[in-house]
């Protein structure tokens, strides 16, 4: 089940984790350099331990950053 969450939604995925009662946390990444992020945040990687779920969400959306 946790594959079928990556790409997906954060906002859809975060639902189904709060079910399930089991403790979650989750880090946004940045792109480095001169890229800005924005958009809604998509699951990139999920790590699935006995007492917890750990979640890298991305942006999906990137624009040159304004100077």
């Amino acid at each position: 089940m946790m594959n079928a969450w990556l790409g997906r939604n954060w906002d859809e995925v975060k639902t189904e984790l709060e079910l399930m009662s089991k403790p979650y946390a989750f880090q946004i990444t940045r792109p480095h350099g001169k890229m800005e992020a924005w958009g809604s945040c998509r699951v990139v990687r999920i790590r699935e331990f006995d007492d917890r779920v750990d979640l890298i969400l991305a942006h999906e959306k990137f624009l040159p950053r304004q100077t």
